[in-house]
């Protein structure tokens, strides 16, 4: 009988296809809802603040480029020593003076106003400081130039006798007053880095009492303005 079945199983079937069997389907899960997450919106804030600072950034150097300022300038217009004398004064010597210098701020810049955060002045005598003086803030226009006012007045102990002694007798004292500003520059309401240039003026100041080199007067001098860019 077994026999029988194992021959039977073996012979060729003609009939219809036999469907393959279908697996059961199965019910595929929903995705989880998408909870709050700091940590991306804290991410996603970054990045547009990125970009949004590149942008600003990438303007302003285009701004820049284009319209590359020029530096400030500035002139003694006019300087008095009404005092200028050395005495001594146990065994030191001490140098009396009295100094008004008029100076001209030019801005030569058609796009950019000026706001000068710092000025402070320094004059020296022969290497030595003999005054200092600051200044409060101060705004100027585009091409613009506004006048400046520093006085200089007071004693201080000095070891120039030599080289005030020479000057005297040529009948001009050399004076040179230092300016360390710091800037800003300002465009519709985009405003540059600081900049902090150096102010170099050598004046050859009549001295007092000569008459001959009060006829000839002071000569208008253009101070060096470095380190501005």
């Amino acid at each position: 009988m077994a026999e029988s079945q194992e021959i039977h199983l073996k012979v060729p079937y003609y009939g219809p296809p036999i469907p393959p069997s279908q697996t059961p389907s199965r019910n595929c899960p929903k995705p989880p809802k998408c909870n709050f997450d700091a940590y991306s919106l804290l991410c996603t804030i970054t990045k547009i603040t990125t970009i949004f600072l590149i942008t600003i950034g990438i303007i302003v150097l285009a701004l820049w480029l284009i319209y590359q300022p020029q530096s400030i300038k500035i002139y003694a217009e006019s300087a008095e020593l009404s005092t200028f004398n050395i005495s001594l004064v146990a065994n030191e010597s001490l140098l009396a003076y009295n100094l008004a210098v008029n100076f001209t701020f030019r801005n030569p810049n058609r796009k950019y106003s000026v706001y000068y955060e710092r000025i402070k002045a320094q004059a020296l005598y022969a290497g030595y400081q003999i005054g200092s003086i600051g200044y409060p803030p101060l705004r100027q226009g585009r091409k613009d130039s506004m006048p400046v006012m520093a006085r200089f007045d007071g004693r201080t102990a000095t070891e120039a006798a030599g080289t005030y002694n020479r000057e005297k007798a040529e009948g001009f004292f050399y004076v040179r007053v230092k300016m360390y500003v710091t800037v800003r520059l300002k465009m519709i309401v985009i405003e540059s880095v600081k900049f902090k240039p150096d102010v170099d003026c050598t004046l050859r100041i009549p001295a007092p009492g000569n008459s001959t080199s009060l006829a000839a007067g002071f000569v208008r001098t253009e101070c060096d303005v470095n380190n501005f860019s």
